[in-house]
C-alpha cells in the first residue's frame, strides 16, 4: 500500500505537478545522468526531459544545466526546489506512515489471503544480499538496494514499509541523527555492527595505509554512488583530512555497491575503493580499515512485532555473527555514544 504526497500549482501559463518534478530533480542530483534519474522513477528518457523543460517554462527559471563529459546536474534554482521538496515529502508522508500500516493490516486480515511481502528499501549490504537472493524471509520481505539517504526518503513517502540504513561510530549526538530517531510513530532497531575501510589489491603493493594515501599522484580510486551511507561517511573523512574531491583520481567513478567497488579494484580498473571488509574478502583483497557502522531497520511501530521483520532481524544477527567483517547488535544491547 503505497503512501504518497502530491502538490499541483496551476499557473497562468500552465498546471506543474510540484512533486513530480522535485522527485526528479532529487533522483537527478544522486545521478546526474538523465536517463538514469528516470529509470530510478520508472519514466522514459524523452518524459523527463519534457516534465524538465516544462518545469523551466512555467517557473521561469533554469533547473538543469548540461556538463560535458559529466551528463546534467542542478542549478542553484534546481538544488533548492530538489531540498523543498524532499523536506516536504519527508514531514508529510511521515505522519501517514502508522496509519497506513494500520490500515493496510486491516486490508489483508478482510481478504484472508497470505499478507504480501513488505517491501524493504536498504542501503547495500552483503548479508541482505543473500537473503533476498534464496533464503525464505526473501519470500516475506522484497528487498530493493538503494543508498541510505533514499531508503528513508522511500519510507517517509509510503513508497517502502521498511528501511535499511547505516550510521559510523561513534554515533553522532541524538539532534544530528536522522529524524526517523526522533519519530515516535516509527521503530529503529539495530541489526548488525559492519567494518568499512579501503579495498585494495591483494598484498596492497601501493601500501596505502589511510585515506590521506588517495591523494597521491597516479592512485586511482572508484567511489560509491551520491546518496550513499558509505558515500556520505567516505565525504566526511575527506574533508577531515584536509581533502579536496578533486584532489583524489577518480573520485567521480561511481557504483552502487560493495561488490562493485571490490570487483573494480580485483579487476585492475581501480586501485582502492572505500567499502566493506566482507566485500574485500569474497575477492581475496587486501583491506585497510578505517571504522565500524551500525545498520538499522526502521518502520511503522506496527511492524515491529510482525514475524517477518523479526525473523529478517534473526536471520541478519545469526549470519553477522559467522561472517568476518560483521558483529550482531542485540536490541536490547546499549548504543555506543
Amino acid at each position: 500500500m503505497d503512501v504518497a504526497t502530491r502538490v499541483k500549482l496551476s499557473l497562468q501559463a500552465g498546471e506543474i505537478d510540484v512533486s513530480e518534478l522535485c522527485r526528479l530533480l532529487a533522483a537527478l542530483e544522486a545521478a546526474p545522468q538523465v536517463s538514469t534519474a528516470a529509470r530510478m522513477l520508472g519514466m522514459s528518457y524523452r518524459s523527463a526531459w519534457g516534465k524538465l523543460v516544462h518545469g523551466e517554462r512555467l517557473l521561469g527559471v533554469g533547473l538543469v544545466e548540461r556538463v560535458k563529459g559529466h551528463g546534467s546536474r542542478l542549478t542553484e534554482a534546481g538544488s533548492i526546489l530538489a531540498r523543498a521538496g524532499a523536506v516536504f515529502e519527508r514531514e508529510s508522508a511521515a505522519r501517514l506512515v502508522a496509519p497506513a500500516a494500520k490500515l493496510r493490516a486491516a486490508v489483508e486480515s478482510l481478504h484472508g489471503a497470505r499478507a504480501s511481502p513488505l517491501r524493504l528499501a536498504a542501503s547495500h549490504d552483503l548479508l541482505l544480499q543473500e537473503l533476498s537472493a534464496g533464503m525464505s524471509e526473501a519470500r516475506r520481505v522484497e528487498v530493493r538496494f538503494v543508498g541510505s539517504e533514499q531508503a528513508l526518503v522511500a519510507l517517509a513517502r509510503g513508497d517502502a514499509d521498511l528501511a535499511g540504513f547505516h550510521l559510523p561510530e561513534p554515533l553522532p549526538p541524538p539532534r544530528a541523527r536522522p529524524p526517523v530517531f526522533h519519530d515516535a510513530r516509527l521503530f529503529v532497531e539495530p541489526v548488525m555492527r559492519r567494518e568499512q575501510g579501503l579495498i585494495v589489491a591483494r598484498g596492497n603493493p601501493l601500501r596505502v595505509r589511510d585515506v590521506t594515501d588517495l591523494a597521491r599522484t597516479g592512485l586511482r580510486f572508484v567511489n560509491r554512488q551520491r546518496g550513499a551511507g558509505t558515500r556520505a561517511w567516505f565525504d566526511r573523512l575527506i574533508v577531515e583530512r584536509g581533502l579536496q574531491p578533486r584532489q583524489i583520481r577518480g573520485y567521480e567513478q561511481e557504483e552502487f555497491t560493495h561488490l562493485a567497488v571490490a570487483a573494480t579494484v580485483a579487476a585492475g580498473a581501480a586501485d582502492a575503493g572505500f567499502g566493506l571488509r566482507a566485500a574485500a574478502l569474497q575477492f581475496a583483497l587486501d583491506f585497510v580499515p578505517v571504522g565500524t557502522e551500525v545498520y538499522y531497520l526502521s518502520g511503522a511501530r506496527a511492524l515491529a512485532a510482525r514475524p517477518a521483520v523479526q525473523q529478517l532481524a534473526r536471520t541478519l544477527r545469526a549470519r553477522a555473527a559467522t561472517v568476518p567483517g560483521y558483529a550482531p547488535v542485540s536490541r536490547r544491547a546499549p548504543r555506543r555514544p
